[in-house]
């Protein structure tokens, strides 16, 4: 079997200041103010032409401030995230689960103008790799 290519959806990466590494990011880089929420910022690095980015995820850079305890329930930090295409996501969902990878899983419908679902692994050096894909129509049914 072929698997298909993986995009980046999404690096979250921890900071001491929002401000100043938004401010960083955006003048440095280039990237663009997509949204925030308390404690963290997402900025806009790559473009809409995913099934994701169709639905309004592009690709992100998640900017989280380093000081405050985590709410796992909200999201995770310091991670990288792939995009599969929806066709593939249960097929590769089951190879993980196959090897007891599976750390979470997590369905994206809370208060976001856009729906998808995901898987969270460790890769061997502890850090937490997510799969998601875009929920298409019938999937939201």
């Amino acid at each position: 079997m072929t698997r298909q290519r993986m995009t980046i959806a999404e690096v979250a990466i921890r900071v001491r200041d929002l401000d100043v590494s938004r401010a960083f990011y955006e003048r440095e880089l280039g990237f663009t103010f997509h949204h925030a929420m308390q404690d963290l910022v997402f900025l806009e690095i790559g473009g809409l032409d995913t099934p994701l980015g169709e639905i309004g995820h592009p690709q992100l850079l998640a900017l989280f401030n380093r000081d405050p305890d985590v709410e796992t329930a909200r999201s995770t930090f310091d991670h990288i995230a792939f995009e599969v295409p929806p066709e593939v996501y249960d097929a590769e969902r089951a190879r993980f689960a196959e090897r007891d990878l599976i750390l979470r899983e997590r369905h994206w419908p809370d208060s976001l103008p856009w729906r998808g679902r995901s898987f969270f692994f460790h890769d061997p050096d502890g850090n937490v790799v997510e799969i998601i894909t875009a929920l298409t129509d019938d999937q939201q049914a």
